[in-house]
């Protein structure tokens, strides 16, 4: 190719930056598989007539290092010449391998309706502890079906006030810190705060500490994801660096597995420093087995004592064990339940009971799964 060609299959670009520089809205990126530096992103396409950068046939392209524009730099970065301050928006990013980021693989500052889907991402962040995918401040963003792993921080990071997005069918594992990770993050401008988001059927293991993570954020739904042999929690939900305790959450249809040596499977922190939030949130149809049932400081729940009157929780598969504020307190399956939560919840104290083959992570249900129904 040259970047002097008319970019036709017959005279195709060199370069990432040139096809994202040059063509129109509704138009497709096809990109031959080889070895490619990366680029940045930085004019907008419309509602309705996206732009796309396309692997021609997926996992035959290697983005292997910054292009010659990329600012942070990143293998792949989604941000205007004035960094953000106008949004480039409606792209589609797929199909690509990204690897070996001096910081993030694939990099949004402030973007909206961003699509990023059917990528594999790992071994960034070679010089920082950087992200896989990361979109900050992205309204509206749609990561689908990736896989994000070996990370030197999270396998995705959506963050900085950005609202109604989904994240849907990725696997993340092996990352130094969280599978994925959300935060409000107030330092960063905007309201701090996270609305709207739907995490749903995303697979999340072996990863530093928690599986997912909610850090400010209210009106968003966990459904359907399955979090193992994670280093900390399953889903930690919690006020750090947003503005708002996680309030009308819910936590639906999850199969969480908190391992040896692990904490919790589902948490709840207060903030002594954000007043606001805390309420509505709730816990429905999840399992929440913890391998660590002997260990007096690990089990099932660990919610906030002045939260608990508008907690809802219930028809969960547990262990014996739930606490709050901290683990200061810690409460049985029949105290907790004394309190009105989990009535109609089933304890379990052996996982083989649940599961087709635990043992080698097949976490489908056996056909006498006390999970069932």
């Amino acid at each position: 190719g040259s970047d002097s060609n008319p970019g036709s299959q017959a005279q195709p670009w060199l370069t990432l930056q040139k096809a994202v520089d040059t063509i129109a809205n509704g138009d497709t990126i096809l990109v031959t598989p080889g070895t490619y530096a990366g680029c940045r992103i930085r004019y907008s396409a419309a509602a309705g007539s996206p732009k796309t950068l396309r692997a021609q046939t997926a996992g035959t392209v290697l983005i292997n290092a910054p292009g010659a524009l990329c600012r942070r730099p990143s293998d792949i970065e989604i941000i205007s010449d004035d960094f953000g301050a106008t949004p480039t928006s409606y792209w589609v990013i797929e199909g690509f391998e990204v690897i070996n980021s001096p910081k993030w693989g694939i990099d949004g500052i402030a973007p909206y309706n961003i699509t990023v889907k059917n990528n594999v991402v790992h071994n960034n962040g070679t010089s920082a502890a950087c992200t896989g995918i990361h979109l900050g401040a992205c309204d509206n963003a749609l990561v689908e079906n990736n896989t994000s792993y070996s990370n030197a921080e999270h396998g995705i990071y959506t963050c900085n006030s950005a609202d109604n997005g989904i994240v849907r069918g990725n696997t993340l594992y092996s990352n130094v810190s969280m599978g994925h990770h959300m935060n409000g993050d107030a330092a960063q401008g905007g309201d701090g705060i996270m609305t709207g988001w739907l995490v749903e059927k995303n697979k999340s293991y072996n990863n530093g500490t928690q599986g997912f993570d909610g850090d400010g954020v209210e009106y968003t739904t966990w459904k359907n994801n399955l979090a193992y042999d994670n280093g900390s929690k399953g889903i930690h939900l919690c006020v750090v660096n947003g503005k708002v305790n996680p309030r009308y959450d819910k936590v639906y249809n999850n199969t969480l597995l908190t391992k040896i040596g692990g904490y919790y499977c589902l948490t709840f922190y207060k903030s002594t420093k954000v007043k606001i939030g805390g309420n509505n949130n709730s816990a429905m149809n999840n399992i929440l087995y913890n391998y660590d049932i002997n260990n007096s400081m690990r089990g099932s729940i660990m919610y906030v004592s002045t939260w608990m009157s508008t907690f809802t929780s219930n028809y969960n598969v547990v262990v014996n064990r739930f606490a709050v504020d901290d683990n200061r307190t810690k409460y049985t399956l029949a105290q907790w339940q004394a309190l009105g939560k989990d009535l109609n919840s089933t304890l379990c104290l052996d996982a083989n009971a649940l599961f087709v083959d635990q043992a080698n992570k097949n976490f489908h249900l056996k056909s006498t799964s006390p999970a069932i129904n």
